[in-house]
């Protein structure tokens, strides 16, 4: 699943081509993950201009001249590209955003997780955001050493790895990067959050800054299925420390990674250097 490195490279490239063009029509090919009929959807958008691109947690907004806002997330394989006029759809793109900068936008999605839905500006802090339960994004003023040791407090009886994943302490960490903060953090993900000491603490919100911040500035992950709107791998990959190197030899101390499931997730640490 693209998380927020991901997110937010697809965010700064779309901000770059989109903004101040209009939605000339709007082909839908599969409405299931849409919160309309495909005729409503497809009325709603016609000639209305996005003024704004953004994003909160795992989700990209693309903010209208109506007051509305595109919410969309990519779930396990959604991807978002920006071609030209003449490119064709394939078999896996549920949408086409036909703009008028002549260039389309295609919502494509293999697995048929993720989603397209329209809402309102005005009302998605209380219809998205809120019963999303959010945390605080890692990269705003409000994510401070401060507010993460009292979270974890506050969650003290939860693993620190799924504790991570709920979005409740800091937004954007899924997966992959779980993983990695932990192994940087040199914390076993199995470990109890109110365990946790002064100085783990403080190793672990620094690695989730620095490594959410260089996987930004690399265009994020691409492991699986995750592209960018140009069709491009995110370049974070080949910095990976545990994530997918399952019998490797852990670049810190040599023993080999392994892989456990936690939370019902795949989860990748040190033996060795993971306490």
């Amino acid at each position: 699943m693209p998380e927020l490195p991901e997110v937010e490279t697809i965010r700064r490239q779309l901000e770059k081509q989109i903004v101040g063009q209009r939605i000339n029509s709007v082909d839908v090919f599969f409405s299931g993950r849409i919160n309309f009929s495909a005729k409503k959807f497809r009325e709603h958008l016609r000639d209305k201009k996005i003024i704004s691109v953004s994003r909160r947690a795992k989700l990209l907004l693309i903010n209208l001249s109506d007051g509305f806002t595109l919410v969309i997330h990519l779930k396990m394989s959604g991807q978002l590209l920006l071609v030209g006029s003449d490119r064709l759809p394939d078999k896996h793109t549920h949408l086409v955003f036909n703009l008028s900068g002549d260039y389309r936008l295609f919502f494509t999605d293999v697995r048929k997780f993720g989603f397209v839905r329209i809402f309102k500006t005005s009302e998605l802090e209380q219809k998205v955001f809120h019963p999303a339960q959010f945390g605080v994004e890692p990269q705003s003023a409000d994510f401070t050493l401060n507010h993460l040791t009292d979270c974890l407090l506050r969650h003290s009886r939860s693993a620190i790895k799924p504790l991570l994943l709920s979005q409740k302490c800091v937004v954007g960490v899924g997966n992959i990067y779980s993983d990695e903060t932990l192994w940087r953090a040199r914390i076993r993900p199995s470990r109890l959050a109110g365990q946790l000491k002064p100085d783990e603490i403080k190793r672990l919100y620094s690695a989730i800054k620095q490594i959410l911040t260089k996987s930004i500035e690399l265009g994020g992950t691409s492991v699986d299925q995750y592209r960018d709107t140009t069709g491009a791998r995110g370049g974070y990959a080949r910095l990976l420390k545990v994530y997918g190197r399952t019998g490797l030899s852990c670049r810190r101390c040599q023993h080999p990674i392994k892989k456990i499931r936690l939370g019902g997730r795949g989860t990748h640490w040190c033996p060795g250097c993971q306490r």
